[in-house]
């Protein structure tokens, strides 16, 4: 998309009254980070605000500045609907409605795969992060000056789609914004400890089952890990419980595609993939409706469990083979 989209979408945001923000279900870092930096901008330039989410904040997530603007399902339209971070309207869940009765639509994000349509429709598959996208409408095309708080949502925004600058989407630009951000005294130490290092009683439960569920294929280039809607029920799980689980099979050493399905609800799957160096995992998941990076993307399926390995495992074998 192009440059004169952005200052569009710039345009409608200056203009608007009532802006509702739509991050993607099951919101991560990224969506939520980018859509509370972007709401705080615009509250401090007068508008009315809400930042719209199905399901709890996840724990890890709890200390970004702006949760009071997150709302759930308000009696009310607004004049100016944001899609954020979502590829596909169809992950805005019973949100849709909002987007689809909202005067003017759009839409701003970095997955290849998108394909939403919107009024402006702003996709930039360099950025690392959408808070990437964010700190530049905000910086070059809203008028906007960092704060603290501001700062801190992008900042929570970037790590977390670069596993805190270690996957291959990060830019020196990546590097470039970051560096800015830190000079507004954030504390990124605490930052990263929240996001990435603390775990609750229990994910360290989900971590052991999927543990024990992981085979290795294809000469260990291929891992599969899973949860069962069985495993799932013995604990209250919230949804960041899951993050990251498909990367204990991604960092084990020859591994090339980690794939981790969670079995929820009965009989249905939503899985994650993740590949190290080669394989366009967003190709694969495109084949069962889901979509994403080339490094990280995810998907439904449904049927049972070792039905869905086999297919999942059938559409990406010939990325690994192609590259024997």
């Amino acid at each position: 998309m192009t440059e004169g989209t952005l200052v569009k979408v710039a345009e409608c945001l200056k203009a608007a009254s009532e802006v509702v923000i739509l991050p993607h279900i099951n919101a991560d870092g990224d969506a939520l980070g980018a859509a509370l930096a972007l709401g705080l901008w615009l509250r401090q330039m007068g508008k009315s605000v809400d930042v719209l989410v199905e399901e709890e904040v996840p724990s890890n997530l709890d200390f970004l500045p702006g949760l009071d603007l997150i709302k759930n399902h308000p009696d009310k339209r607004y004049n100016v609907a944001l899609n954020i971070d979502n590829g596909d309207i169809a992950r805005l869940g019973q949100r849709e409605p909002y987007f689809h009765e909202a005067q003017i639509k759009l839409s701003i994000d970095h997955h290849a795969t998108n394909r939403v349509e919107a009024d402006y429709s702003y996709v930039d598959i360099k950025s690392a992060a959408t808070g990437e996208i964010v700190y530049d409408l905000i910086l070059e095309h809203l008028g906007g000056t960092l704060n603290k708080d501001i700062a801190l949502c992008l900042y929570t925004a970037i790590i977390t789609d670069t596993g805190g600058f270690r996957y291959t989407n990060t830019t020196p630009r990546t590097l470039e914004i970051s560096a800015e951000l830190l000079r507004q005294g954030i504390d990124f130490p605490y930052v990263i400890k929240k996001v990435f290092d603390m775990v609750s009683h229990t994910k360290l439960y989900l971590m052991k089952q999927t543990m024990n569920s992981l085979r290795l294929l294809e000469d260990g280039k291929l891992a599969v890990s899973y949860l069962t809607f069985e495993d799932i029920q013995k604990y209250p799980v919230k949804s960041d419980d899951y993050e990251g689980l498909v990367n204990i099979g991604r960092n084990l050493e020859g591994v090339e595609v980690s794939v981790f399905l969670r079995e929820d609800p009965k009989g249905h799957f939503k899985g994650s993939i993740r590949s190290n160096n080669y394989v366009d995992v967003a190709a694969v998941s495109e084949k069962f409706g889901g979509g994403g990076h080339k490094r990280a993307a995810g998907f439904n399926v449904s049927g049972p469990l070792e039905e869905v390995i086999l297919s999942v495992v059938a559409a990406i074998l010939p990325g690994i083979r192609g590259n024997s």
